[in-house]
């Protein structure tokens, strides 16, 4: 890859960051998580987002968000699995995805592979918004959507 291709994946990274950060005082969190993911955006903005920046961890977590609101399991952890494996910026986009997937793993009865989530969420040492806290009560209790869902 040559210089002037860094310098523009790196630029076309930045404009994807800057433009998805939202303020913490205007977060709205999803299903107990912190959201980095600008609520007004729907998934064919997070998916262009991704082909801009490609190993975004933030716009797989906000992908992977949207999916699980849909219910659409598999491919929400898909997704948080991206999240996982790609740049790790934001840092809480790992502790948060492990959670998320456990409870995806607890919706469809299985709670051992949840268990095992909640325990990586712990390991990570990241109590963003309570993350470790909140691992630490799924691993007492399963997860299961709010009533209202």
């Amino acid at each position: 890859m040559t210089l002037s291709n860094r310098i523009r994946r790196f630029v076309q990274t930045l404009i994807v960051i800057l433009s998805a950060a939202v303020p913490a005082s205007a977060q709205i969190p999803l299903r107990g998580s912190p959201s980095g993911c600008d609520q007004k955006k729907a998934l064919p903005d997070f998916l262009n987002e991704l082909k801009l920046s490609p190993h975004s961890s933030l716009a797989s977590y906000c992908i992977a968000e949207l999916r699980l609101q849909q219910r659409e399991y598999q491919a929400s952890v898909n997704a948080f699995r991206d999240a996982l494996r790609w740049d790790g910026y934001p840092a809480w986009t790992k502790v948060w995805s492990y959670i998320q997937i456990g409870k995806v793993f607890d919706i469809t009865d299985q709670r051992e592979r949840a268990v095992a989530q909640y325990q990586l969420a712990i390991q990570t040492g990241d109590n963003t918004d309570g993350a470790i806290n909140q691992a630490r009560k799924l691993l007492e209790h399963p997860f299961e959507w709010p009533g209202d869902q």
